[in-house]
């Protein structure tokens, strides 16, 4: 009893010490309201200062989620679209029946059918388009997929195989998760999340495990008897084949079980090869297809696998569309058909083609070029980037008038109805209307329209409601007509090039769509009006003969009655239908005069060429000749004139510069200054920013200076020691560098019991030279004793 009694007590004294904790130090920091608030609105805040509504905040979230989950929805369906018929392909040579024992010539080993898919360089795109790939073959049978069967798929990756243990163990884990068993038990190894355990875990206690998760596995009747748990390790091949035995006695199917090999490249050789050879054993009890996905060619596979190895796989071929075939599509449809997304400026436009084509010629990195981190617009919130829409984000988080965009999708009295209940349940102030009037497209359209029309300029900047409920609605529809235009102008571009293919000198002005389109943004009337291209274009079109231009009319026709012109092209076709009429007068009258023609011709003689016959009948029937190839000849060319002239004057129209459209700034994207700082990041200058001026990233008050070059002792060592480098030559003397370090670190603030010792300077010292080195600053040399060379002289 004494015992216990003190143990109580020991007891009560440890709670007792433990309930006082030392509070002198915590600081409690607490959220402001704005913070608050970006929180509670997914980061979604008041402009104007706080002065924005409630309302027209909401609206913009809402408008972001439903403009950016179009645009996205348009960039899925265009992937899955563009390899439709390659995945269909894919799923035929897996359900095929690939039994061997029928075949005329029996082998002593059992081939493992494998499709080799090649999916192009944009290995970061892989991971989506297998997923794609492996969630097709999960499908069950339908009447639209026209499947036989629905197989079990493991996706497999590197990164989890580093050997073959880890990669049997994966892939037995990932069949056993693909659904629930017949008796509807999950067969899954749910709660072993991780692929990449040690190899040195004991063996019996990955068996002891095993027998753990088997145990609630395989189940007999509705659960009343369970079977005797397996003592197979988790990666021995007959813990899968007692697997896949108990799902085809309970059901009427066989599946295949489908192995796909994501990243080849990336296996390991050795792995790879005493992977397909224990697959191959296997292969008569349990119907196993390799799918391997190769980003490079076939010679990896010979490189990486042995001729033995090879002989045991029965290939077939399958190819992937090229990621640029996606980008140009997404470019289209979304920078040229649709008018309901935002449209990109010259230079955002230009980043985003050279962020693809000169980076990672990735798809989805261009489109988290769409996106936008919101890190920079919520006060430094980590947010994973892959959620955070790049362009779409910034536009509707920062832009006050981003409220507008999807009226664009209505007409001209659906938006007038839309601002005009604005304006009453008062979502939109007096700060957006100002804001209106201080863009710069409508200051210039003020200006241009004052001269002419005093009124209604001085109107537009009085009358509120006027300006909202008439004239903006005038002037959205005025953008989307222009969009349209736009991209008839683009398109008939593309079909005038296509008119001269064999032309050698025009083959260097030739562009594809999204350059002709890069052009047209940032030209400024040069392109449509002073362009190398058009000029060309026009020239070659005044010198086709006959034949030519009657092909030309009939393409021109089928282009101007597409569906998507016919609001614009009225007059284009009015004037197309007087060509077509005078052409087919000129192939009336030549067909007309062609047997006379062709008899007379016989032996005709040109002016300047000397006569050989003089007689009256001879000069009337030459006369004749010549007048009517000078008529049939010049008709052509006038028709051919009079498309060139209609050529160069629709597309300086169409394809003007949208700056000069009056709130454009409501539709266009041209910030590219933040597309710089988040996609194309500067390290050097960030690390010398943090080192010479670490207060912007550490938060505190004691490192503040006015001057950069500054020295203070509250500073980090390493900033203190940098700021010290700046000052050094070529060859840096570590004992110098030591002492000015030594010198400047003895001024810190100390307690008198805490005296600074030598050992810890020169620790201090020894650590921010090492991080220096670490950071490419300096590098040691054995020129001279005791000296580093300095590496580095501009300071960004």
């Amino acid at each position: 009893m004494p015992g216990r009694k003190r143990q109580n007590k020991g007891t009560q004294s440890t709670k007792t010490k433990k309930a006082k904790p030392n509070t002198k130090n915590i600081k409690i920091a607490q959220r402001s309201e704005e913070e608050s608030q970006a929180l509670l609105y997914d980061g979604f805040q008041q402009l104007f200062n706080g002065r924005e509504s409630v309302e027209c905040m909401l609206n913009r979230k809402e408008n972001f989620k439903e403009c950016w989950n179009r645009v996205n929805e348009a960039i899925t369906s265009i992937l899955l679209d563009m390899n439709q018929s390659a995945v269909e392909r894919i799923c035929d040579f897996v359900d095929k029946d690939h039994d061997m024992n029928d075949s005329l010539i029996k082998l002593p080993f059992h081939e493992i059918p494998t499709g080799l898919v090649f999916a192009g360089i944009n290995t970061p795109d892989h991971g989506t388009q297998f997923a794609h790939i492996a969630s097709k073959l999960q499908e069950a049978p339908t009447a639209e997929n026209k499947r036989k069967k629905k197989d079990f798929v493991a996706l497999l990756q590197s990164k989890n195989c580093l050997n073959i243990k880890s990669m049997i163990k994966s892939m037995i884990e990932r069949f056993l998760a693909n659904e629930k068993d017949v008796s509807g038990h999950d067969t899954g190894f749910g709660d072993n999340e991780d692929d990449n355990e040690d190899d040195a875990e004991d063996d019996e206690d990955m068996i002891r495990v095993t027998e753990q998760r088997q145990a609630a596995m395989y189940k007999l009747g509705n659960g009343a008897a369970t079977a005797k748990p397996s003592k197979c390790l988790p990666y021995d091949m007959q813990l899968l084949e007692g697997w896949y035995k108990y799902q085809t006695n309970h059901s009427n199917s066989s599946p295949n079980l489908v192995v796909i090999l994501q990243d080849f490249e990336s296996f390991e050789p050795t792995v790879v090869q005493d992977f397909f050879t224990i697959c191959s054993e296997y292969r008569s009890r349990l119907p196993i297809v390799c799918i391997v996905g190769i980003a490079t060619s076939t010679e990896i596979l010979h490189q990486s696998l042995s001729k033995s190895t090879i002989g045991l796989l029965r290939i077939e071929k399958f190819t992937l569309e090229q990621s640029e075939v996606w980008f140009n599509r997404v470019i289209e449809e979304i920078f040229l058909d649709s008018t309901t997304t935002i449209k990109f400026g010259a230079r955002s436009y230009k980043f985003l083609l050279d962020h693809f084509y000169l980076y990672d010629y990735s798809i989805s990195k261009a489109t988290a070029s769409l996106k936008v981190n919101p890190s920079f617009l919520i006060q430094h919130q980590f947010i994973d980037q892959r959620l955070s829409q790049y362009a779409y984000m910034h536009h509707f988080y920062g832009n006050p008038l981003s409220i507008f965009l999807p009226l664009m999708q209505h007409d001209k009295s659906k938006m007038q109805d839309c601002l005009t209940e604005w304006l009453t349940k008062e979502v939109l102030n007096e700060h957006h209307i100002t804001h209106i009037r201080m863009l710069k497209s409508f200051r210039a359209y003020i200006e241009s329209i004052a001269p002419t029309e005093p009124k209604k300029a001085l109107r537009l900047l009085e009358e509120d409601r006027y300006l909202i409920t008439e004239v903006v609605p005038d002037l959205l529809d005025d953008i989307k007509v222009y969009q349209q235009e736009f991209r008839m102008g683009i398109n008939l571009l593309v079909l005038l090039q296509a008119q001269f293919p064999s032309f050698t000198s025009f083959s260097n002005l030739r562009k594809s769509k999204r350059l002709l389109l890069l052009e047209a943004l940032g030209s400024n009337e040069r392109f449509s009006k002073k362009g190398d291209l058009v000029k060309s274009l026009v020239i070659l079109i005044r010198k086709i003969d006959e034949r030519h231009v009657g092909r030309l009319l009939t393409e021109l026709r089928q282009f101007l009655e597409g569906i998507e012109y016919r609001e614009i092209s009225a007059s284009a076709i009015k004037q197309l239908d007087e060509w077509q009429e005078r052409f087919d007068q000129l192939a009336q009258g030549s067909e007309h005069h062609a047997a006379r023609a062709n008899v007379n011709l016989k032996g005709m003689l040109l002016p300047d060429v000397q006569e050989s016959r003089a007689t009256a009948t001879s000069k009337k029937v030459q006369t004749q000749s010549i007048e009517h190839l000078k008529r049939k000849g010049s008709e052509a060319s006038k028709i051919a004139m009079s498309i060139a002239e209609w050529v160069e004057t629709v597309l300086a129209h169409h394809l003007r510069s949208f700056t000069n459209l009056p709130l454009h700034e409501m539709i266009y994207y041209t910030n590219i200054q933040l597309h710089e700082k988040s996609f194309a990041s500067q390290p050097r200058a960030a690390v010398q920013t943090a080192l010479t001026q670490p207060q912007h990233y550490m938060y505190c008050s004691c490192c503040h200076t006015e001057k950069s070059d500054q020295i203070l002792s509250s500073e980090h060592d390493t900033c203190i020691l940098y700021k010290l480098y700046l000052e050094c030559g070529r060859m840096i003397n570590l004992y110098d560098w030591f002492v000015a370090f030594g010198c400047i670190v003895e001024r810190e603030k100390r307690s008198p019991h805490q005296k600074l010792e030598e050992n810890e300077v020169q620790a201090r010292f020894i650590r921010s030279v090492a991080e220096l080195q670490f950071l490419g600053f300096i590098k040691p040399t054995q020129r001279k004793t005791d000296h580093v060379i300095r590496l580095t002289w501009s300071n960004i």
